[in-house]
């Protein structure tokens, strides 16, 4: 392949992956929750355990690889909804956790199941083959993009 066919080709995958975006969000997230909440809200249902008594914000951040205030930010707006609680720590009084309430246990939940029935409807739109070769290129594109060294670092 010629360099200016790559060229092309690269400017055609990046306008493609680009109209993703503008898809916007489904179903639940665009009436109570934004995507950015939605996800930091999972990461913390699924991280806590029967037992957890919250997780500290500076975990969130380090786990979502975003900033801290950027975490609080969001904190602050799942708090407000009602689908989060800061909590003081047991051993350590400077120490605020957050964990998701029920309500917040129940969007996720929500969310998710919504998640799955619209890719079945992918799957069932692309038919088996081409769903298993999605699946096999996606995993492809991830291992290449951490493979790479990352620009600045």
């Amino acid at each position: 392949m010629k360099a200016d066919d790559k060229t092309l080709l690269a400017q055609e995958l990046a306008r493609t992956i680009g109209q993703f975006k503008r898809l916007g969000s489904h179903g639940v997230m665009q009436k109570e929750i934004r995507p950015s909440e939605f996800f930091l809200l999972a990461n913390l249902v699924h991280s806590e355990g029967l037992t957890s008594p919250g997780t500290k914000i500076s975990d969130l951040s380090t786990r979502m690889q975003i900033t801290p205030g950027a975490v609080t930010h969001m904190i602050n707006s799942l708090e407000e909804g009602g689908y989060v609680e800061r909590l003081p720590s047991a051993n350590d009084r400077r120490v605020v956790l957050i964990k998701a309430t029920d309500e917040g246990k129940k969007i996720v939940d929500r969310m998710e199941a919504e998640c799955l029935e619209d890719l079945k409807g992918l799957m069932g739109f692309l038919g088996e083959e081409d769903s298993k070769n999605l699946i096999r290129i996606l995993s492809q594109v991830l291992t290449y993009y951490k493979e790479q060294p990352r620009h600045g670092d």
